[in-house]
């Protein structure tokens, strides 16, 4: 008889902590008028899922998976943050024409982290649209157009034509950096 009050005892106290944490997410999630989703276990969310589906082939099931459950406005919780996704593009569009209006879209925490506080993708504003058009004029300028985007132009045709079967993007992006890195 003993152990089972003990039993008893362990599953409540294990239980009642998760029973008010997803109270209080829930309760969290309708103050924030989130569209539909599911945000995942405690803490992790659907992080590890994301991180495994762009390790295949094709990650689209990821999104594609959630789409057909939610619609193609939805919300997760990813790298530590609920996250809302969308995979419409005329909402994608409406989202883009409003930033800083309407919308003010912004990386996770930890994502922010990575790129780093000055990152062109975290500006906002003045700001980014005034590094934007001087990055663009850079790139727009004759030298670049002429000397630079012709080596890539190079660099890029012959690594392709060394390609067969199986090609890893990544690696491919990383031998043609090191390539422009010592032509340079």
């Amino acid at each position: 008889m003993d152990s089972t009050y003990i039993f008893l005892y362990m599953l409540l106290s294990f239980s009642f902590p998760l029973l008010i944490f997803h109270l209080l997410r829930t309760t969290s999630r309708r103050k924030l008028h989130l569209p539909p989703g599911n945000l995942g276990l405690p803490f992790l969310g659907e992080t590890l899922q994301l991180i495994s589906a762009y390790k295949t082939e094709n990650p689209e099931p990821f999104i594609d998976d959630r789409v057909s459950k939610y619609g193609t406005v939805f919300t997760t919780h990813v790298f530590g943050e609920p996250t809302v996704f969308s995979a419409d593009p005329d909402t994608n569009r409406f989202i883009l024409q409003n930033e800083g209006r309407l919308f003010e879209s912004s990386y996770p925490g930890s994502i922010s982290n990575l790129l780093g506080r000055h990152s062109l993708l975290l500006m906002r504003g003045s700001l980014h649209k005034r590094m934007h058009s001087l990055t663009m004029s850079f790139a727009n300028s004759c030298i670049i157009r002429d000397h630079l985007l012709v080596d890539i132009d190079r660099l890029v045709r012959l690594n392709m034509e060394a390609w067969t079967g199986r090609v890893l993007l990544m690696e491919e992006a990383k031998k043609v950096k090191l390539l422009l890195s010592g032509a340079f």
